[in-house]
């Protein structure tokens, strides 16, 4: 039985990935998430979720639910192992009424619906037969026990991450009562799809809510605490899933629509050119000197992925594009052994200091193991991996949608016979997608390629099947044989757009740009032999752009390290002026100037990488036009 919608999510064992992203992959498992065991006591052998008398609540279940499908995706025995030591007693935790995990958290909702998700995840690499019965017997539970005791706080506004594995288990065994229990977790959730269409929050948090006044008296504010949690960007992303999930039980378009304009919605108003939507740790306006934080992006990721396989729009993939290439590297250091907790659009300065934050203490752009708080230490591992997972769809019986564009090979059966087919690509940072024919079913199919909504013109070179357009959509039909191989060219043309102040961007294919400040990386200190770090800018920073100037494209090789600042694989020479007025103010890059900028200094060449390769950057400039 299939809830999910207009795609089929492919199982996570159907997808390897090759080329730059196995290398991302690689980098990952390297540094903090295949160390995080050993040096960080939250997720280690204290855990509550290993039966210990450490961190009990959620911090164990995120660092799951990156590791299980990394270390599946690399073949790694040992973090695999490690893996299944928490699996396994997880699932040896169940109690006859059916709840599980750790005693000392065990009237909490929350931590429970990850953990869900990361079993899903082991039962379709495994095929465990413990697992769905498992989840199963939990529901049961659940659906007696939140009548008795609701959700509230964050179980309550998290309910559509429950409502996620509740269909998925529901697509498996048929049980009416999860039917009932979704009809309760609708009545007892935080309704986002309400909140979504009527959006109330178009300014920072701090004009709706005083944190000063609802950190001291929380308890007693319910009001506050409702704003609190609405207005909570970590909340935000995840319930952004929640229109799907309705969609899912009830097959009403206008869920699209709803998703869809809360996008839009939160982009108008919180937005930045990442891709990111600003909160630190609440909604915080658009300017690009606010902080977006490092769980929301991985939230936000997962619950596009969502979006796409139920709706399947192409809209959702090109805003997932935009936020995995550009906001998701930026807030990780190449090696992977230290984050932010907070990044900023325009971030020329990383240190411990007071910042215009809602209610984020002075380290929280600092990288390091913990800054400021463990939630994305545990948590940030997600993103990649499950990424992948969202390269491919089918569609009915004949179809492979392939959906977000990076290089992998998918093996999965159509028509009821395999199909194996590898997407040869260096995308996002070129042009061209080469489509091999590994291994072919004796019937006609159709693989059915987004074309991502900033390119004009797609180039097909194919030399068999037939090819049509429809829409966002390349569709390529042929009885396909071995050996068979078509491109896609998708000119990447050099573009600007228009952000926060009358500000402007630079953008290339779903890459983002920003300038090439020169880093100074000083240690601050160092917890379990992981440094924590402040950067201080080496150069000069405050430059406005020639509007609509000519930019000059320098193309490198796509190193092992993909995301690398000191050798990019694009690098954009554009023309820029000096902005003396424009300076550092409360630890941050100050206002942008309001263009057009004024000035008698000389047009001189401005460097711009990857915004993903930047740790330092400006991606929103002022800008002046020629005199």
């Amino acid at each position: 039985m299939n809830l999910s919608g207009e795609m089929i999510r492919l199982n996570l064992t159907e997808i390897k990935p090759e080329g730059w992203i196995l290398d991302q992959l690689h980098i990952q498992m390297d540094g903090l998430t295949g160390k995080l065991y050993e040096i960080w006591d939250s997720v280690g052998s204290y855990s509550g979720w290993l039966g210990g008398s450490g961190e009990n609540w959620e911090r164990g279940p995120y660092y799951l639910d990156g590791l299980v499908p990394l270390a599946y995706y690399l073949k790694d025995k040992k973090q695999w192992e490690l893996c299944c030591k928490f699996i396994e007693w997880t699932l040896g935790s169940q109690d006859e009424d059916g709840n599980f995990g750790p005693v000392t958290s065990k009237e909490d909702y929350w931590s429970r619906y990850v953990m869900l998700k990361v079993l899903i995840q082991f039962q379709e690499i495994t095929g465990d037969k413990r697992v769905i019965p498992f989840c199963e017997k939990y529901c049961i539970y659940l659906n007696k026990k939140i009548r008795r005791k609701p959700a509230v706080e964050w179980s309550k506004a998290r309910i559509p991450d429950l409502i996620y594995c509740v269909r998925w288990i529901f697509e498996r065994t048929g049980n009416e009562i999860l039917l009932e229990l979704v009809d309760e977790l609708e009545k007892q959730t935080l309704n986002w799809t309400d909140v979504f269409r009527n959006f109330p929050y178009t300014r920072s948090t701090a004009h709706y809510l005083n944190w000063d006044k609802v950190s001291l008296l929380r308890k007693n504010l319910l009001d506050e605490v409702f704003v609190y949690h609405e207005t909570h960007i970590v909340n935000i992303t995840m319930g952004l899933k929640y229109p799907a999930m309705q969609y899912s039980f009830h097959k009403d378009k206008k869920y699209l629509d709803i998703a869809k304009n809360a996008i839009d919605t939160l982009n108008k108003y919180h937005g930045v050119v990442s891709g990111a939507i600003n909160g630190d740790e609440h909604l915080s306006g658009n300017l690009p000197t606010q902080g977006a934080e490092l769980c929301s992006i991985v939230e936000y990721m997962f619950s596009l992925e969502i979006l796409m396989e139920t709706f399947g729009s192409a809209f959702f993939a090109d805003t997932l594009e935009r936020l995995a290439y550009n906001a998701l590297p930026a807030t990780i250091t190449e090696d992977f052994m230290a984050h932010q907790y907070v990044q900023q659009a325009n971030q020329v300065l990383v240190s411990k200091a007071k910042r215009n934050w809602f209610n984020n203490d002075d380290t929280a752009n600092m990288f390091g193991l913990e800054p400021h708080f463990g939630c994305c230490t545990a948590n940030m591992h997600q993103g990649w991996p499950k990424f992948v997972n969202s390269l491919w769809y089918k569609k009915g019986n004949d179809t492979l949608v392939s959906m977000v564009l990076a290089p992998n090979t998918v093996c999965t059966a159509l028509e009821e016979e395999p199909v194996e087919i590898q997407l040869d690509t260096e995308y996002p940072f070129r042009d061209t997608l080469t489509y091999r024919i590994k291994k072919a079913p004796s019937k006609e199919i159709k693989i059915q390629i987004r074309i991502p909504g900033w390119c004009k013109e797609p180039k097909i070179i194919s030399e068999s099947g037939t090819v049509g357009r429809e829409d966002e959509w390349i569709i390529i039909s042929d009885r396909f044989h071995k050996g068979d191989e078509f491109q896609i060219v998708l000119p990447m043309e050099v573009r600007y757009s228009h952000w926060q102040g009358d500000s402007i961007a630079v953008e290339r294919g779903p890459l983002v740009y920003g300038l090439d400040i020169k880093e100074e990386w000083r240690i601050f200190k160092e917890v379990a032999g992981i440094k924590d770090y402040e950067i201080f800018p080496g150069g000069r920073w405050n430059y406005s752009l020639l509007k609509n100037g000519k930019i000059r494209v320098i193309q490198n090789d796509v190193s092992k390290v993909p995301f690398s600042k000191k050798n990019p694989p694009v690098r954009l020479i554009a023309n820029g002026k000096q902005c003396d007025e424009w300076k550092i103010e409360n630890d941050s890059a100050g206002p942008i100037p309001k263009s057009p900028v004024m000035n008698d200094h000389k047009t001189v060449p401005v460097d711009l990488i990857p915004f993903g390769c930047t740790k330092l950057r400006i991606s929103e400039f002022p800008y002046y036009v020629r005199e």
